[in-house]
């Protein structure tokens, strides 16, 4: 009762407080649910086991689940945070261990930390059923096999392999796919494969992790097994087909969800001072009043900053918080994932990198510093808190973000919108390519291929022969890789080498992959790390490394830059209309991407300090892409009505790509694109939206799925954002190579609602 006083108490000092107040949109209740149970017979070591962990009972969905994996299919168990997914496959491996000690499973977790709470909990688990607390002496062991397992230990793992590995799709693409024939004993009896949060395989990181799988169906069958898969997911609108790409199988889907949930508070703001101080000052508020809180940034730089300001607005919480991104070292993450859960730190700043579900301990408020771009991310997010069966509380900052400002003041379209859709694509050229070398490399790859189909990736492997990365044998029959461990040139989280960044030391301070490091390491950019600043002194591709010197600036740099698109092939127009104005189509591009100059802009106000230019070479990427061609007529018709036809163009290209994001679960920073008053190769108006990965993901696409609730949701935004010509709330973006110039907000609302009216969507 405390805590529900102390939150009842925090709320409605919000609510009073005069600059946090009145930006205050929506105070809304999720009320508390129970949990529903249902009887399901398990061996007895194991009923008694979790017995003594406090699970009396299973949840209707926990028994329905452990049914369907006992049945011998591969399935995805789709349910909320804390709600039990973890039992769904440990009750039925660990009763097939027993009845068959030889036989193997294998986790795979997105994040080291993940797959490291979850083996503990599993070695929990079977020293208890197996009554043997001497680990020397457990014949039912769980190993955790990743990066950062010593090569001393990883010697013995081999030598005496357990029964379940613990693993990551790095360690699995690095250490035990290229090495299989060292773990014969292990592949050969691997009955079982559990895939932890599928949701956070999308985009480039998801499509190499499809190959990997495949990859790891060709070395079992390799050795003689066929292992059963278990996925575990949140909520997206497609798990099954999720699961299925990324395996190349079928699946059976659980998702009626039946765990008790805690009552939630949820708050949406939009705020009146600058979004990052009033997220700080929340922040600092929930600490003070005894919350333990995590504040999630759509940034690393934001991260740093507010970790900044925080300690430099509360300094004696300044020991007690602690920043939390992609780019920290291992060592650094695994010990603020320590220091949260023993309750050393009440509270944490974080990317996406903690939005995953490894327990962190009991939180009671979660901020969100900018709307994580999906209603699946924020219930993710959300479900960091209130664990512990307390009421929590939930908090949406908004940023000067069309779809922030949209969220906020349409707080109705969150509760009610269905979940997106998670989209990775295997066939990604550049991405599939590099895994067929390895593929060939771990298994020659035949004509009888089961799993890759060497006859729809002819043109590829012919790609590949003429390069001289894959070779025939003697009698044509048999690929093989003609480069030896080629697992090592292929990094799964990117396409590419990413760029390190080092500090005068030559100490690797962070990672930058792809069009990231031509737009955030150029020379004279600002970069932070664990609330320091640095400054890029040299930018060296070649050996493919950035030099970074600490500074004290009190701006932060924006690249400006210049592209230019071509159309490869013969693109497939989308009967997305009747209009003669207008035709939708997708298929192939190919961008020139060059960051010109920087601007350096005040830390706490945006504006802008200085402009600098800069020599920086050309970024070439091939991607897929959707596009707008307009007619002649019709650009004549939006010059007769006065506006400015290139900035209505660029207007409705940003509020376009801006609500992509409502549909496809991804981040309006996944895509890209430009708009010309004059295109070249056509000699009229167009608009390209593009995805922003080599290769292309499919993410673009996804907006013609859903035309008319695309075009509508945009108007939507434009319309009814207050601002006369346009600002970040609407048609501006903040990582506008060109400045957001020139923009016609008018003119745009009159082109989108010409496709609406015209019934061309």
């Amino acid at each position: 009762m405390e805590s529900q006083s102390s939150l009842s108490d925090l709320i409605e000092s919000l609510k009073k407080d005069r600059v946090i107040g009145p930006g205050i949109t929506e105070i809304r209740h999720i009320p508390p649910k129970d949990a529903t149970y249902a009887p399901l017979r398990i061996h007895p070591a194991v009923e008694a086991a979790l017995r003594e962990t406090g699970i009396k009972q299973l949840y209707a969905h926990q028994a329905e689940g452990i049914s369907v994996v006992r049945s011998g299919c591969n399935v995805v168990v789709m349910t909320p945070t804390a709600s039990g997914k973890s039992l769904i496959y440990s009750v039925p491996i660990i009763e097939t261990l027993l009845h068959e000690p030889e036989a193997k499973a294998l986790y795979i977790s997105p994040l080291k930390g993940l797959g490291q709470d979850q083996a503990q909990k599993l070695g929990s688990l079977l020293r208890l059923v197996t009554g043997i607390e001497d680990e020397k002496k457990q014949t039912l062991r769980a190993e955790i096999y990743d990066g950062d397992t010593s090569a001393y230990r990883r010697k013995k793992i081999r030598e005496n392999i357990p029964s379940v590995i613990f693993t990551n799709p790095d360690m699995l693409h690095y250490g035990l796919n290229a090495f299989h024939k060292k773990w014969e004993p292990f592949f050969s009896n691997l009955r079982y494969v559990v895939i932890d949060e599928i949701h956070a395989y999308r985009g480039v990181f998801g499509s190499n992790v499809a190959h990997i799988l495949r990859r790891l169906r060709r070395i079992c069958e390799y050795w003689g097994s066929r292992p059963q898969f278990i996925a575990s997911s949140a909520t997206i609108a497609n798990p099954q087909d999720l699961a299925s790409q990324l395996t190349g199988l079928e699946f059976s889907l659980v998702s009626a969800a039946s765990a008790p949930q805690s009552g939630k508070y949820f708050i949406f703001l939009n705020p009146l001072d600058s979004p990052y101080t009033e997220a700080t000052r929340i922040f600092t508020k929930c600490l003070e009043a005894g919350m333990r809180t995590i504040l999630f940034t759509k940034a690393r730089k934001i991260t740093e900053l507010i970790y900044k300001w925080s300690t430099e607005r509360a300094p004696l919480l300044a020991e007690s918080i602690s920043p939390y991104r992609a780019g920290f070292l291992p060592s650094e993450r695994r010990e603020i994932e320590q220091r949260l859960f023993s309750g050393e730190l009440s509270g944490v700043i974080s990317t996406s990198a903690l939005e995953l579900g490894v327990d962190i301990g009991g939180l009671d408020a979660c901020i969100l510093c900018g709307y994580p771009g999906s209603v699946s991310s924020t219930w993710q997010r959300a479900g960091r808190v209130g664990r512990q069966g307390q009421e929590s509380l939930v908090l949406m900052v908004a940023l000067n973000d069309a779809l922030d400002h949209y969220i906020a003041a349409h707080p109705d379209v969150f509760f009610d919108k269905p979940h997106e859709a998670c989209i990775c694509d295997p066939d990604n050229p550049e991405i599939q390519k590099r895994h067929l070398i390895c593929a060939a490399d771990e298994v020659h790859i035949s004509s009888s291929e089961s799993v890759y189909c060497t006859e729809s990736a002819s043109e590829m492997i012919a790609e590949l022969e003429a390069e001289t990365l894959l070779k025939r044998t003697k009698n044509k029959k048999v690929l093989y890789s003609k480069e030896r461990m080629p697992h090592r040139s292929v990094w799964i989280r990117s396409i590419g080498t990413p760029l390190k960044l080092r500090d005068e030391n030559y100490k690797i301070i962070g990672e930058l992959d792809g069009r990231r490091i031509y737009r955030d390491a150029f020379p004279g950019a600002i970069y932070l790390h664990k609330g320091r600043q640095y400054i890029v002194k040299e930018l060296d591709l070649e050996s493919n490394h950035a030099i970074c010197v600490e500074t004290d600036a009190h701006y932060y740099t924006h690249a400006l830059s210049h592209e230019d698109v071509e159309v490869l092939g013969r693109p497939e127009r989308v009967p997305a209309g009747r209009s003669r104005d207008v035709q939708f189509y997708q298929g192939r591009i190919r961008i020139n991407y060059q960051v010109t100059g920087y601007d350096q802009k005040n830390i706490y106000d945006g504006t802008r300090i200085a402009r600098h230019s800069v020599d920086m070479p050309e970024y070439v990427f091939e991607t897929d892409a959707i596009w707008m061609m307009i007619e002649r007529s019709l650009a004549d018709t939006i010059r007769q009505k006065k506006y400015d036809l290139a900035g209505t163009m660029h207007a409705a290209e940003h509020v376009l790509i801006n609500t992509i994001p409502l549909f496809a679960l991804c981040d309006k920073g996944d895509l890209g694109g430009m708009s010309y008053a004059i295109y070249p190769e056509t000699e009229s108006p167009a608009i390209f939206i593009y995805d922003g990965f080599e290769g292309g993901m499919g993410l673009s696409r996804r907006a013609l799925e859903v035309p008319h609730m695309w075009i509508d949701s945009s108007l939507s935004i434009m319309r009814e954002c207050g601002c006369e010509s346009g600002c970040p709330a609407c048609v501006q973006d903040s990582q506008c190579g060109s400045a957001n110039n020139p923009l016609d907000k008018d003119g745009a609302v009159y082109f989108l609602n010409y496709l609406l009216e015209d019934e061309m969507i």
